[in-house]
């Protein structure tokens, strides 16, 4: 239930334009400072999310993983977006936190 509500708040973030998904762009908005909480696949490589574990640790950003990200945002082969709106990437951090004490 709780990785429905984490859905539904990044694909509204998605529909609302609020949402920079792939590798290049999303890793763009956090270096640029305009990522306000990422977004993984829990398919993504070791690699990849440690990369982005320290990223945005070092940017003090929340990082979430969910299934099927891509389908979430309406891009299916995506594996990683960046929310770039407040109310959106707070809504999905307490999402999130809810749904891993459970």
């Amino acid at each position: 239930m709780q990785n429905d509500r984490l859905r539904t708040a990044l694909g509204f973030a998605a529909k609302a334009g609020k949402c920079i998904s792939g590798d290049f762009g999303a890793e763009r908005a956090v270096k640029d400072k305009k990522a306000l909480a990422i977004a993984l696949d829990s398919g993504v490589s070791d690699a990849t999310r440690e990369r982005y574990e320290g990223m945005c640790q070092r940017a003090g950003i929340p990082c979430v993983y969910l299934e099927d990200l891509g389908r979430a945002i309406g891009k299916d082969n995506r594996m990683i977006a960046a929310v770039t709106e407040a109310g959106f990437a707070r809504m999905i951090e307490e999402t999130y936190k809810t749904s891993q004490q459970k």
